[in-house]
């Protein structure tokens, strides 16, 4: 299997860098603006164990994902989201840089790499994850901006 290139970009949410890190540190919060999200435990103060139905052609069933976050240098929160399912597994570790910007807004420089694919998943071809990878996180910042706001 060739390594995947990562992802990366960058967002600026109108909020203060503290408020910006409170909230994807807020895991419960992060699993509701998740789709397809069937249950949420929480494991300890940093993790969440989730059940999640993935709408993907290429992944079917109930995946089991542990999701982690924790502040890994000063402005730097990195999350680790590791799901496995029947005959398959993916581990995804996303590293956020926030930083102030002139007009006082945060900007989040971000890089998401799959670390690990295993079983049926590693069989899927690179662009259909990115094709995949791209919905979701566009779905994920909108959901964090709408979170903000209210």
């Amino acid at each position: 299997m060739a390594a995947m290139e990562p992802f990366t970009g960058q967002e600026v949410l109108a909020v203060s860098i503290d408020k910006a890190m409170h909230a994807l540190r807020d895991l419960e919060g992060v699993a509701k603006s998740m789709s397809d999200v069937e249950s949420v435990e929480r494991a300890d103060a940093n993790t969440l164990k989730l059940v999640v139905r993935p709408g993907f052609s290429f992944m079917r069933g109930t995946m089991r994902t542990t999701l982690s976050c924790k502040e890994t240098a000063p402005q730097t929160l990195t999350l680790v989201a590791t799901s496995a399912g029947i005959g398959m597994g993916i581990t995804v570790e996303s590293v956020m840089k926030f930083s102030s910007t002139a007009a006082q807004e945060t900007r989040i420089d971000w890089t998401a790499c799959v670390t690990e694919r295993k079983g049926l998943v590693s069989a899927v071809g690179q662009s259909l994850i990115k094709a995949a990878a791209d919905k979701v996180l566009k779905d994920g910042w909108t959901a964090v901006r709408s979170s903000l706001a209210s």
